[in-house]
């Protein structure tokens, strides 16, 4: 399959397809930089204005992941909040000086859409980041800002509108600070390599586990990467149906460790000295029992113990959750893979009742047009992917 926005979407495998197109969706949106620096309306001149990023799902993990890029890349007052937190807890404190940016690719979320009007409410300027016409969203929002990524097949596990929301953050965020961050380009002709290497990192690690199949997958990280170790619960809860969680490297000893399966698949995220050299010493521990282990991390922070590394480029640990998220992603697709997920199949296909569900618990708005719309016939006999 090809990559870019251009992908054949009647391929039997469009997640696959959605992951290989990063390179060329990241770098469209990148060109796009000057049109997003000026719909944030900078605050450089403005020392007393605070930006907040917030959202659900995707959203809350792309704010997060951005952390440290928005303060000690860009210098904002910045803080990323899950939808329910802004709405409850940090809408009541905005004021007209403060820039409130609403991530949610359909603009259909409850309660993102509910934290944006509570956040217009208190006067200040709330920014849609979204996909396509942006849904309720735009109609809150006082400005709108869309990632123009065309879907490869409809409810999809997220990959590429992932790692597109992030980038789409942080040129935002740029435009806030009245400032450019030259590592993003660098970043961007790094993936083409990246993606092809984490598709076969992946698929390797993947097939070796088919002759001691897990019982289960932790994902440890520290910093901005405890995001991405969060968004990789998220994929892999929605392909491989065993227990998943996430969690800081350190603490997982002091917590999660007197319950894991020795079965179970630990991965580490290190882009940190002190948190790979933490992560080693965990996964020789993790070795000594056994268990299996996985690191991504780069070659300033090695995590030399692991069972398995993917290294990636050696970049600044604010800008690495733009590279981190995909190899998880490749991983999350080839292991659904070995234990006989079909990862290619919407959401709605899959479990349909749990679709349903997930429809009542945070987009009741979408309900009226999917129990109106037919049903969708799954992929049927998906080859494994070359």
């Amino acid at each position: 399959m090809g990559q870019g926005n251009s992908v054949d979407v009647t391929g039997s495998h469009p997640m696959l397809a959605d992951m290989r197109r990063q390179p060329q969706s990241l770098a469209e949106l990148l060109a796009r930089a000057g049109e997003f620096a000026a719909e944030s309306h900078g605050l450089s001149g403005n020392s007393s204005g605070r930006v907040y990023a917030f959202g659900s799902g995707d959203g809350w993990f792309a704010a997060r992941a951005a952390t440290d890029f928005a303060r000690k890349r860009l210098g904002l007052r910045y803080k990323a909040a899950s939808a329910l937190e802004m709405l409850a807890y940090a809408a009541p404190k905005l004021g007209p000086d403060d820039l409130a940016i609403a991530i949610s690719m359909s603009g259909t979320a409850d309660r993102t859409n509910e934290a944006a009007e509570a956040a217009q409410a208190r006067s200040a300027l709330v920014l849609a980041l979204t996909n396509g016409s942006g849904g309720n969203l735009a109609k809150i929002a006082q400005s709108k800002i869309s990632l123009e990524l065309t879907d490869v097949a409809p409810f999809l596990t997220g990959t590429a509108k992932y790692t597109a929301s992030l980038l789409g953050l942080m040129l935002l965020l740029q435009g806030a600070a009245g400032r450019k961050d030259n590592e993003l380009a660098a970043i961007i002709r790094a993936l083409p390599a990246l993606v092809s290497g984490a598709e076969t990192f992946a698929g390797e690690q993947a097939s070796s586990l088919a002759a001691r199949p897990i019982t289960g997958v932790r994902i440890l990280s520290s910093g901005c990467n405890l995001a991405t170790a969060d968004y990789g619960t998220a994929k892999f809860l929605k392909l491989v149906p065993l227990p998943i969680t996430a969690d800081d490297i350190e603490e997982f000893a002091h917590r999660q460790f007197w319950s894991t399966p020795a079965d179970d698949l630990v991965i580490y995220i290190a882009a940190n000295p002190a948190a790979a050299r933490c992560a080693s010493a965990s996964a020789a521990a993790l070795g000594s029992m056994g268990m299996r282990t996985i690191a991504i991390d780069t070659p300033s922070s090695p995590v030399a113990t692991a069972g398995g590394r993917f290294s990636l480029p050696d970049v600044g640990e604010a800008v690495s959750p733009l590279l981190t998220a995909i190899p998880v992603q490749f991983l999350s697709y080839f292991i659904a893979l070995t234990l006989g997920g079909n990862p290619d199949i919407g959401q709605d296909v899959g479990d349909p009742a749990r679709f349903l569900a997930s429809q009542r618990l945070a987009r009741r708005g979408e309900l009226g047009h999917q129990l109106s719309s037919p049903p969708r016939k799954s992929i049927a006999n998906v080859e494994s992917p070359s």
